[in-house]
């Protein structure tokens, strides 16, 4: 069920979509999206108990030929918050009149496991003690030089169940996370010290931060090589330094290695600017790093589209398919911005000289409360650019997610959900992941306590 570069002419619109938030300004609708956990930032807001329901079609496009499959479309995603504990799920019926690809006129991928359970997570990402299980998205070891959004929920046949937890201590602490649950596929940890935490005797030196990260993919051919490929493994160190750290203004040095097993190794060096509260309305994150790239070396080898290129359709995994790729180093830069704990931007590029096609996109904003009764919220990856013009079109090589939601009154609301992902194409010649594009106008009913 897939599609590979057809609705092209769509993709300005879905743009527009993805940065409106950004300039729209000022205010609600506690919608709950069913396809990324809402930002840090932004949690506040929806962090009530509630039970929605919908109804609606869905549109999936199809092969090469445009052709598409209508499902009539039933939901139900509840979600409760008691305390720090907070579970929610996604509960999606597909039927169609006419069979499915799988043989069923239900669509069974949607009622897997790891699609119903979004996530169960306590506390929040800062806290001492958080605990995540479900869905993973946007994970981060660091400062993503090694872990870099990944996400386990991009392939739409199978979405995975993993866990993420963090243990912070004060002087030190670890997280860790396994991108599927019961089985050893992509799993690591994060250990990390301040070793002069709590010498006031020793300003600026007693907020240093070191960190030592390995990550593991014991399965990257995922069982579609004919011999079981090699696993891919990373290892790396990072260190971290606040020069000013003030109530409203923090200034971060930092800097970070890593190395391929059997390949390159790469250095990073960096700058964080964070303004925590700016006049009560703005709150403001950016950095900038310069990377250099040893030979068969990339950075955030474990991306948000990883599960897509970790094997490709010859063979080769992520790893082999680095053999001969040249030295080189570029620029990262990295903008997010929170307007009224309503609205979240954020923003990022890098690109590297001796590369071609090197260019690394990211833009996600997430608007509550900001318009009386609407939500948006859009996230759009793409990789391999060939120049900021190629951002405008969605293919092989771009994530797009995107939801709007208008809140009718207190208990429904109409909206329409976008996904671009990917789906395996298991036809012999083919043997790889191929774009996939659902379209879901719903009506909802939902009620909050």
């Amino acid at each position: 069920i897939f599609r590979t570069k057809n609705f092209m002419k769509r993709t300005d619109l879905f743009l527009l979509l993805c940065l409106l938030p950004a300039l729209l300004t000022l205010c609600p609708s506690p919608a709950h999206s069913q396809l990324w956990d809402t930002p840090d930032p932004l949690r506040s807001i929806v962090s009530k108990s509630g039970i929605q329901a919908g109804f609606g079609w869905t549109r999936i496009a199809v092969n090469d030929s445009g052709a598409a499959i209508n499902y009539a479309t039933v939901t139900l995603n509840p979600k409760f918050a008691i305390g720090k504990l907070h579970t929610g799920l996604a509960i999606d019926l597909l039927v169609n009149t006419k069979d499915d690809p799988g043989g069923s006129q239900v669509r069974q991928t949607d009622l897997k496991l790891g699609r119903i359970i979004r996530y169960l997570r306590y506390g929040e990402y800062n806290d001492p003690w958080f605990l995540h299980i479900g869905a993973l998205e946007r994970i981060t070891f660091g400062h993503g030089f090694i872990l870099s959004r990944y996400s386990n929920q991009i392939t739409d046949q199978s979405r995975r169940v993993g866990a993420w937890l963090k243990l912070d201590r004060g002087r030190g602490g670890i997280e860790a996370f396994i991108s599927n649950m019961g089985t050893r596929e992509i799993y690591g940890a994060r250990a990390f010290l301040r070793p002069f935490y709590g010498r006031a005797d020793r300003p600026v030196i007693d907020r240093l931060l070191i960190g030592t990260t390995v990550i593991i993919d014991d399965s990257p051919g995922r069982g579609r090589t004919r011999v079981p490929a090699r696993s891919a493994e990373m290892v790396g160190l990072d260190i971290e330094l606040p020069l000013i750290k003030k109530t409203r203004f923090s200034l971060i040095s930092y800097g970070d290695f890593a190395k391929i097993l059997d390949r390159g190794s790469g250095v990073t060096v960096g700058i964080r600017l964070e303004l925590p509260e700016v006049v009560r309305l703005l709150q403001v994150n950016a950095r900038i790093e310069q990377q250099y790239l040893g030979s068969e070396f990339i950075p955030a080898f474990f991306d948000e589209r990883y599960e897509v290129v970790s094997v490709i359709a010859s063979g080769l995994t992520r790893s082999d398919q680095l053999i001969g790729l040249p030295g080189s180093a570029g620029v990262l830069g990295a903008l997010q911005a929170t307007v009224l704990r309503r609205l979240f931007v954020a923003v990022s590029y890098r690109s590297y000289y001796k590369r071609d096609d090197s260019g690394v996109f990211h833009v996600e904003a997430h608007l509550r409360r900001i318009l009386p009764r609407l939500t948006l919220q859009a996230v759009y990856d793409k990789v391999n650019l060939k120049g900021i013009s190629d951002i405008r079109t969605l293919d092989d090589r771009s994530v797009a997610l995107a939801e709007m939601l208008y809140q009718v009154n207190s208990f429904i609301s109409v909206g329409l959900n976008y996904r671009w992902t990917f789906a395996f194409d298991s036809t012999p010649d083919v043997q790889t992941y191929r774009p996939i594009e659902r379209f879901t106008p719903t009506i909802q009913f939902a009620y909050y306590f």
